[in-house]
C-alpha cells in the first residue's frame, strides 16, 4: 500500500528524463524549459538537462540541483553535419533515458534522427512561436513520425503546426504557460519609484543579457510624446523591470545614457533585480516588447494580478483577446504612435479594463495558470511512455510470429 501510495504522489520514479535545452537565451522558452524541468523532479524522474555552459538557464537549472550536460561548440543543425552529434545519441543511451522534451525545432530534427533506434522512448516536443519555414518534404516524414507529441503555448499554434510540418491535430495539446496564481488582494508596500498618485505607471521587462538598446527606441520614442502630451492632468513613470542587478548587465551604462538623450531621467525607473510575477502588481499597465514567441508568458501574468497590457500583434495575441475579452490591446511592431496611442487608450479607460479583466479572471488562471499546465504534462507523459511500450510489445509478438511462420 505504502508503495502504491509513493508512486501515487512520484509517478514516474525511477525514470530518466532528458530536456533540451541549448540557448543562451532568457525567455518564455527557457523559463518553460526549467519549469518542466523541476516538474518532472517533484514527479520522481532523475532529470538531466542538456544545455550551454554558463547560460542563463544552466546556471539557474544548477541552483534547483537538476544535473546538466553541457554542448561544446555550435550545434550542428545541417544534415550533413548531423554525425558530429553522435556523442549526444550516446549520452542518451548511456544516461537510461526514458523520455526526451525538446524546445527548438532546429535541434528537434538530428533528435529525431538519432532516436529511430531508441523506440520506446517518447520525443515530445513544446512550440513556443511560430514556424516560419515548411517542414513537409519527403526528407523531413520519417523525422516527423519520431515526434510523439507537440505541446502548444497557444491554441491558434495547432494550424501553424498542421500547415508548415503536417502534424495531425490529434498530436498536439496546449498545455498554457503554466503561470502562477497569485492573491490580488494582498496588501503590498509601495515600490520607491511609485512616489505619487498623480502619476501612471507604465511597466515592461529586461531579461539582463541583452547586448544594445535598439530594441527600446520605438518605446522610448512613444513615451516621451506621451509625456509632452500628458493624459488626465497625470504625466508618467515607466518602470523598466530587470531580472538581474543593473550593475550585472553590460547595456545598463548605454542604455542610461540613451534615457538621458531622450530627456526621460525623470520618467524612467531602473528595477532590479526583479521578479517579475510579483512585481507587476505595481503598475498600471503593462507594455510587452515584441519577443521571439508570439506570445510572452509576462504578458499572461500581467493579466493574472489584473493589469490590462498592450503587447505586439501575433495570431496568438489576437487569440488571447477573443477568448478572453478586451482586457488590453495590441500594436503593430515598430509602430510608436500606435504603442502611444493603445497606451493612452488603456489609461484613459482603465476602469472599464480592469472590470474585463476581473470577469476574465477564472477562465485566464485555468487556460494558463500552473495547475492546468502541471496536469497536462503530467498525463501526456504517462500516455506516452504507455504507447511506446505497447508498441515495442506489439513488434516484438509481430517478430516472434513471423519467425515461427518461417520455421514451420
Amino acid at each position: 500500500m505504502t508503495t502504491l501510495q509513493a508512486n501515487k504522489v512520484k509517478p514516474f520514479a525511477g525514470l530518466n528524463f532528458f530536456y533540451m535545452g541549448l540557448s543562451n537565451r532568457w525567455g518564455s522558452e527557457e523559463r518553460t524549459i526549467l519549469k518542466d524541468c523541476l516538474q518532472a523532479s517533484r514527479s520522481g524522474a532523475k532529470v538531466y538537462l542538456y544545455t550551454y555552459k554558463d547560460s542563463l538557464l544552466g546556471n539557474r537549472a544548477k541552483l534547483h540541483d537538476i544535473e546538466c550536460f553541457y554542448h561544446q561548440g555550435k550545434f550542428a543543425t545541417k544534415f550533413y553535419k548531423w554525425h558530429r552529434l553522435r556523442k549526444l545519441r550516446q549520452l542518451i543511451s548511456d544516461l537510461n533515458i526514458n523520455l526526451v522534451h525538446c524546445y527548438d525545432i532546429k535541434t528537434l530534427w538530428p533528435l529525431c534522427y538519432y532516436l529511430r533506434s531508441l523506440s520506446l522512448v517518447p520525443l515530445v516536443f513544446t512550440l513556443g512561436r511560430d514556424i516560419k519555414d515548411h517542414h513537409r518534404n519527403f526528407w523531413f516524414r520519417p523525422l516527423i513520425e519520431r515526434i510523439d507529441q507537440v505541446l502548444l503555448s497557444s491554441s491558434e499554434q495547432v494550424e501553424n503546426v498542421w500547415g508548415h510540418m503536417g502534424i495531425p491535430p490529434r498530436k498536439t495539446d496546449f498545455i498554457g504557460f503554466g503561470l502562477p496564481v497569485m492573491d490580488k488582494s494582498r496588501e503590498r508596500d509601495k515600490p520607491p519609484y511609485r512616489f505619487s498618485e498623480d502619476r501612471f505607471y507604465i511597466g515592461t521587462n529586461l531579461n539582463g543579457i541583452e547586448t544594445n538598446t535598439r530594441f527600446l527606441d520605438t518605446v522610448f520614442h512613444s513615451f516621451r510624446v506621451m509625456i509632452e502630451k500628458g493624459l488626465d492632468g497625470k504625466n508618467y513613470t515607466f518602470a523598466l523591470f530587470n531580472e538581474r542587478a543593473w550593475n550585472e548587465c553590460v547595456l545598463t551604462d548605454q542604455l542610461r545614457r540613451q534615457v538621458k538623450d531622450w530627456g526621460l531621467e525623470e520618467h524612467v525607473a531602473f528595477v532590479g533585480p526583479s521578479d517579475i510575477f510579483s512585481d507587476q502588481f505595481d503598475v498600471d499597465l503593462w507594455l510587452g516588447l515584441v519577443r521571439r514567441e508570439t506570445l510572452e508568458d509576462y504578458a499572461v501574468s500581467a493579466l493574472l494580478v489584473a493589469k490590462p497590457v498592450v503587447i505586439p500583434r501575433t495570431t496568438c495575441s489576437m487569440e488571447l483577446f477573443q477568448k478572453h475579452g478586451q482586457v488590453g490591446e495590441t500594436y503593430l511592431s515598430g509602430d510608436s504612435r500606435e504603442i502611444r496611442e493603445k497606451c493612452e487608450l488603456v489609461l484613459r479607460n482603465l476602469s472599464t479594463y480592469e472590470k474585463s479583466l476581473h470577469q476574465s479572471f477564472q477562465g485566464l488562471a485555468e487556460t494558463y495558470g500552473a495547475k492546468r499546465h502541471e496536469e497536462t504534462l503530467s498525463k501526456i507523459y504517462k500516455k506516452l511512455l504507455g504507447r511506446r511500450r505497447r508498441l515495442q510489445r506489439a513488434k516484438q509478438k509481430k517478430a516472434s510470429f513471423l519467425k515461427r511462420e518461417k520455421k514451420a
